[in-house]
């Protein structure tokens, strides 16, 4: 019979110490979607927000979160 294992340490990340989650750093990612996926940057910053989430990754979920929004809020 297999165990299942709990991973505590998944949800436990917190933002590096190199400021990447800071945000002026957003709008550099969010110029960097724009180049690379054009129209489809909104969803390709939904796809990166949601594995984090479903990763329980809590601050990369913030941070693509915020990056979508402000895709979105651009490309429409």
């Amino acid at each position: 019979m297999s165990k299942i294992f709990d991973n505590t340490a998944v949800g436990e990340q917190s933002p590096r110490k190199d400021g990447f989650w800071q945000k002026q750093q957003q709008e550099e990612v969010v110029e960097a979607a724009i180049g690379l996926y054009g129209s489809e940057a909104a969803t390709a910053a939904a796809y990166c927000a949601l594995e984090a989430w479903t990763e329980r990754r809590d601050s990369d979920y913030g941070f693509w979160f915020e990056v979508f929004l402000r895709l979105r809020d651009r490309l429409t």
